[in-house]
């Protein structure tokens, strides 16, 4: 049995080093083919706001649009300014007191690594601004993403917003991206 369980191990092993081996190779022919781009993304989703209410009643899915672009400086790394327009006012309790967020809009830049070719992960500061008080936030998400033509993807897209402490957001959405440009080599 021991044997048994060596030799599984042994093969997993040398499967994994083998798989890594392929998929360098695939990364430096990506790079030497790669040309920095463009792409822009129209969002729409749901945020979870665990603790939001509006009046007596709890709401705690609020709807809401958004958009990204990114510019890719490297077949891994990319870099975008991304926002979100909550679709609806609703109040937060924070330290006994009730913070109305009416119509937030939030603007953060990330930096995305994509560690798949569709598959990427991001993290950044940025802002919410609202009228009665702007909250700074600190982002982290992922994505993934289904090539349909060559210039255009629909993502799915999950992401957690921490704002200054005061309150937690996560977002679900679906993106459209649209690559507009590609430097010529």
């Amino acid at each position: 049995m021991r044997k048994i369980l060596l030799a599984i191990l042994f093969f997993n092993v040398w499967q994994i080093g083998f798989s890594q081996e392929i998929e360098s190779e695939k990364s430096k022919e990506e790079e030497e083919e790669f040309s920095p781009i463009i792409r822009v993304a129209l969002i729409t989703g749901n945020s979870h706001v665990p603790n939001a209410f509006e009046g007596e009643k709890q709401v705690s899915i609020i709807p809401y649009w958004g958009f990204d672009v990114d510019y890719f400086v490297h077949p891994r790394w990319s870099f975008a300014i991304q926002g979100d327009l909550k679709l609806q006012s609703f109040e937060v309790e924070h330290e006994g007191v009730a913070l109305e967020r009416s119509y937030p809009f939030s603007l953060a830049t990330v930096a995305h690594y994509h560690f798949k070719r569709h598959w990427s992960v991001y993290f950044g500061p940025g802002w919410e601004f609202e009228k009665n008080e702007n909250l700074f936030l600190w982002k982290l998400g992922s994505e993934y993403s289904f090539e349909l033509t060559e210039t255009f993807e629909i993502a799915l897209n999950l992401s957690y917003e921490n704002k200054q402490e005061i309150y937690d957001s996560w977002n679900f959405g679906i993106a459209f991206n649209k690559l507009i440009w590609k430097k010529n080599k």
